[in-house]
């Protein structure tokens, strides 16, 4: 009896609860695999990215891009990830307006951002640093605002800040606290 038992034992572990279905083996992975399949695959942020931002620039006038609610976070990382890829284009996006002063300089720098998820809750901002000689809104006023990228440089580093052709103070908010 013990026999037979080891011998259903031993033939199970040998063929397993697989199913009837069939493995290929994969190619090995080698460089040119590699560059082939790179264009191939992209990461679901960088698909979604993709589609966001091409219906951004579609439903456009004039090229513009518009940063809306939906993937508000991911659309200003791959700014400040890739500006370069933006450099001549208009960026429209709404916010808070708001201000900081760095304690140490005094300098005081300008921004229009939206709340995100950070450590603590909803206590990190996204958004953008805004260069602008117009007439500048009250703290905490919702406005819309429009510009192109520039590079400023500060203590021998280079910032992304927004070089504004438009600041509009809106009568309606829009969404304050943004997810993604």
């Amino acid at each position: 009896m013990k026999i037979i038992f080891l011998t259903l034992i031993t033939i199970f572990i040998f063929t397993g609860c697989s199913s009837n279905k069939t493995i290929d083996a994969e190619p090995p992975i080698n460089e040119q695999n590699i560059e082939d399949s790179s264009n191939d695959y992209k990461t679901a942020v960088e698909h979604i990215m993709d589609n966001a931002l091409l219906d951004s620039m579609k439903n456009s006038e004039d090229g513009v891009i518009t940063i809306r609610e939906k993937l508000f976070i991911a659309q200003t990382n791959d700014i400040y990830l890739n500006p370069e890829d933006y450099m001549d284009k208009t960026i429209k996006w709404e916010g808070i307006y708001t201000e900081v002063t760095n304690p140490v300089s005094n300098q005081e720098y300008k921004f229009v951002i939206r709340y995100g998820p950070g450590c603590c809750g909803y206590d990190g901002t996204a958004g953008f640093e805004i260069l602008y000689d117009g007439e500048l809104p009250e703290k905490n006023d919702w406005v819309e605002a429009v510009g192109k990228i520039e590079m400023v440089e500060e203590n021998g580093e280079e910032f992304i800040a927004i070089r504004l052709s438009e600041l509009t103070i809106m009568d309606v908010r829009g969404q304050e606290f943004v997810a993604n």
